[in-house]
């Protein structure tokens, strides 16, 4: 049997991901303990090594508690895919309830009608589309992102209802919704998301 692809990032109590809609937080704990817990809680939030609970992930959105053992192997890579699958699910379940909202929001705010939200993996670098019936499709991996980024990227999506290019009329259309010079943000934008943004999509691949 093959053994699994070592991960191109690792995932460990050095990960920071809190934001506006998410925030996880880990919680060293010792081995009864985390047995103990783990007994009432469904296997999919458990990681069990030997018959003994090493791992448990809780969520109650947007709070996600990682609780381990203190001999936790982070660089296991049947831990390191349990981990990024679970946390994985559970943004994804955020974002199905905050991005509609938040698209919701901004229609109404603007005085703008859509034609719908759907929530849904997109191609890796595209951070959203708009269809030609107004649709908006957003990547759940937009919820992990700063407050601004979000909605700049919901304002863009709708600047295409009018717009359905990237030529000068929907810059200057997008930069009325922003309240701001549209282009400089975008840059500025790309610039402040590009450490970032490689480990959110492994995140959420």
């Amino acid at each position: 049997m093959e053994s699994m692809k070592q991960p191109e990032f690792i995932i460990n109590p050095s990960l920071r991901l809190r934001t506006a809609h998410i925030n996880v937080a880990w919680h060293q704990v010792d081995g009864g303990i985390i047995d103990r817990e783990g007994e009432y809680l469904c296997a999919s939030c458990r990681y069990i090594v030997d018959g003994h609970t090493v791992m448990i992930i809780v969520a109650d959105l947007p709070q996600i508690d990682i609780i381990y053992f203190p001999s936790t192997d982070f660089n296991d890579t049947g831990i390191q895919e349990w981990l990024r699958v679970t946390l994985r699910d559970h943004i994804t379940a955020q974002a199905e309830k905050v991005l509609p909202e938040r698209v919701r929001y901004w229609l109404e705010n603007k005085g703008l009608a859509g034609g719908g939200v759907v929530i849904k993996r997109l191609p890796k670098n595209v951070l959203g589309q708009c269809t030609y019936d107004n649709v908006i499709y957003l990547p759940p991996m937009l919820v992990i992102f700063r407050s601004d980024w979000i909605d700049g990227v919901i304002l863009h999506e709708m600047a295409h209802f009018r717009h359905k290019h990237h030529r000068k009329p929907f810059w200057d259309h997008l930069s009325v919704l922003l309240g701001e010079d549209a282009r400089h943000k975008d840059a500025k934008t790309d610039i402040c998301l590009a450490p970032y943004f490689p480990y959110y999509c492994f995140l959420m691949k």
